[in-house]
């Protein structure tokens, strides 16, 4: 049997290199001036904006409880968006491949994180169905209290 050389192993390697850089897309940033306009875009629902990073545990925490409060209601009524503040962009790509969210999620250009002051993550920031900003929380949120808060900006829907 021919021994496999080196030559022959390179083309193998590069395609499996190729695999793996296909499986991280690259995550779109979003700056302040977007963001604004899809929070006024949204009137008539509940805006929920999180603030986090994928390095961060308590943020890791409360992402599946967000994805639950994503599911539970219908997108005509509330809109989720995350805003990631990693510095890494391939392990923003990795961490979002491996994450099941069901909201849209973009790396925060760093302007949008000062125009927000955000100093500490996770931060979520509520807008009520008139675009008003009605809650401003720095750290973990859970995702029954959210619910209840979200319910409440509803009127109870």
């Amino acid at each position: 049997m021919k021994r496999l050389t080196s030559l022959m192993l390179l083309p193998l390697l590069l395609v499996a290199l190729c695999g793996a850089a296909a499986a991280a897309p690259a995550v779109e940033e979003m700056g302040s001036g977007e963001l604004l306009r899809r929070v006024t875009a949204a009137r008539g629902k509940v805006v929920i904006v999180n603030f986090f990073a994928s390095w961060c545990p308590p943020c890791l925490e409360e992402i599946p409880g967000l994805i639950n409060v994503r599911a539970r209601y219908s997108e005509d009524k509330v809109a989720l968006y995350g805003i990631s503040l990693d510095d890494n962009p391939k392990q923003l790509a990795a961490f979002m491949s491996r994450t099941p969210f069901n909201y849209p999620v973009w790396k925060g250009k760093e302007e949008l994180q000062r125009f927000f002051n955000v100093s500490s993550i996770p931060q979520l920031l509520v807008y009520d169905r008139q675009g008003k900003l009605v809650a401003n929380h720095v750290g973990l949120v859970e995702a029954d209290e959210l619910g209840k808060f979200v319910d409440t900006l509803l009127g109870g829907n």
